[in-house]
């Protein structure tokens, strides 16, 4: 007895075993990240990289002091915060304007296929153009205010919004639509009751991806005369060559980016909880 409660208190539980395969599976890509920095910070301002001014590659040592200068003092008469607050609204703005109309005409027309044969090539011509195309178009419309910068994210997230939203409905069986007409529902209910919960699985994956893009976008947007954001702090600084700043600027749209897909992952698992099970 003595001897096997020794064993069972020397015995790894399950949590330390957790714990120890974690660590073994982010040892790599951290010993991988370790080792550029290093090289990165001690090497590359040897001028090993040919073609390329050491100065203009930073360090991450003055990417960090850049980074605590931006959050201690800001940068063009704005805080840090200013800036990622701004283009934060403006991608919401974009966004929530985009969804709240792509989702239900897409839905219209992925429902209604002779409307959806008239307008459908349109969209679907107009989504492969990038965003950039859009800029001298939109500034020759609305001019260099907040307007023009929102409506280059809204057609970026919309025509995503829109597309995804009729392949969504166009996916649902038509034993749905048979069953509803069965039970003489009206078209909207149908819409509503039957195409909807059927087609949100799809419908969400073009929200998380018109989001993650419309992110991206709002660097292209704030090239349009902006003052404060993170697209206007990362070109000032790169017309100054303050490299540093930059590769802050980067990082923070990263970082954001990768915050905002993991929110969006989160609320598509609550709604949508009995996908896959």
């Amino acid at each position: 007895m003595p001897a096997s409660s020794t064993n069972t208190s020397t015995a790894p539980s399950s949590w330390q075993r957790a714990v120890s395969a974690l660590c073994w599976r982010a040892l790599p890509p951290l010993s991988v990240v370790v080792l550029v920095l290093l090289i990165w910070e001690y090497l590359i301002p040897l001028g090993i990289v040919p073609g390329v001014r050491a100065q203009y590659l930073g360090t991450p040592s003055g990417i960090a002091e850049a980074a605590a200068e931006l959050a201690r003092k800001g940068y063009g008469g704005h805080g840090l915060f200013d800036h990622v607050r701004a283009s934060l609204m403006r991608t919401a703005t974009g966004f929530a304007i985009a969804a709240s109309i792509g989702v239900p005409l897409g839905i219209v027309l992925g429902y209604n296929q002779r409307i959806g044969a008239f307008l459908l090539p349109i969209f679907g011509f107009l989504r492969p153009i990038p965003a950039l195309a859009f800029i001298p178009i939109v500034v020759i419309w609305f001019g260099i205010g907040e307007i023009a910068k929102v409506f280059v994210i809204f057609m970026t997230a919309f025509l995503y919004v829109l597309l995804g939203s009729v392949s969504g409905v166009r996916s649902v069986p038509n034993d749905y639509f048979r069953l509803g007409r069965n039970y003489h529902l009206s078209t909207f209910t149908i819409l509503f009751r039957v195409v909807l919960p059927a087609a949100l699985p799809e419908i969400f994956v073009s929200l998380r991806t018109a989001m993650a893009l419309s992110w991206a976008v709002v660097v292209a947007s704030e090239l349009i005369a902006a003052q404060v954001g993170l697209g206007y702090l990362i070109q000032s600084a790169s017309q100054v060559y303050a490299i540093n700043k930059v590769y802050v600027g980067v990082a923070l749209i990263g970082l954001v980016g990768v915050t905002i897909d993991f929110g969006f992952l989160m609320i598509e698992r609550r709604m949508l909880h009995w996908v896959g099970r």
